[in-house]
């Protein structure tokens, strides 16, 4: 048996996904007897960030065709911390030091999504937070996050969770 000691520490990154997804899994169990819409949320919710590629996800050897480490970690960076104004893929490809079109295809093939899919799903997530732990209108989280309106983030929230951003809200707000 391997000691718990010898074991290294996981990347911040997976110990905050890892969280997240016991969050919902309790939500979705607490809501389950009471309100089967809410437990179908929660679940929903974690299927995404299952399916999804990590945060912070690189091939561990260099894959012919992808970023390498240090393009990645400065896109990440990049795009968490200008997450609530406009970001462009050519403003990526200029952090990554590469053109617009290599960028693009070396981008998809290391994270597996676009560089908007990818920048949409981090605004979701962290409006999802902000709609979790504050009671700000949707409007300002929206701004926030980097969508033009409510509008434009109730169409990009509906499309990928299936429901509208204030029914989500009513589904997990805090009892």
């Amino acid at each position: 048996m391997i000691p718990l000691t010898s074991r290294p520490d996981p990347p911040t990154a997976l110990v905050d996904l890892r969280d997240q997804l016991i969050r919902l899994l309790d939500d979705a169990e607490a809501a389950l007897p009471r309100n089967q819409q809410a437990a179908r949320a929660s679940l929903v919710l974690a299927m995404n960030l299952l399916t999804q590629p990590p945060s912070e996800a690189g091939p561990k050897p260099p894959v012919h065709g992808g970023l390498v480490s240090w393009q990645v970690k400065r896109v990440v960076a990049f795009v968490e911390q200008h997450l609530g104004s406009t970001i462009r893929v050519t403003d990526m490809a200029c952090e990554a030091r590469l053109s617009l079109s290599h960028f693009s295809h070396a981008f998809t093939h290391t994270f597996g999504e676009s560089p908007l899919a990818y920048v949409t799903r981090h605004r979701l997530l962290k409006a999802c937070e902000m709609m979790r732990s504050s009671a700000e209108p949707l409007s300002s989280i929206a701004h926030e996050c980097g969508f033009y309106d409510q509008s434009h983030f109730t169409r990009h929230f509906h499309r990928r969770l299936g429901m509208t951003p204030q029914r989500w809200r009513r589904l997990h707000a805090d009892d």
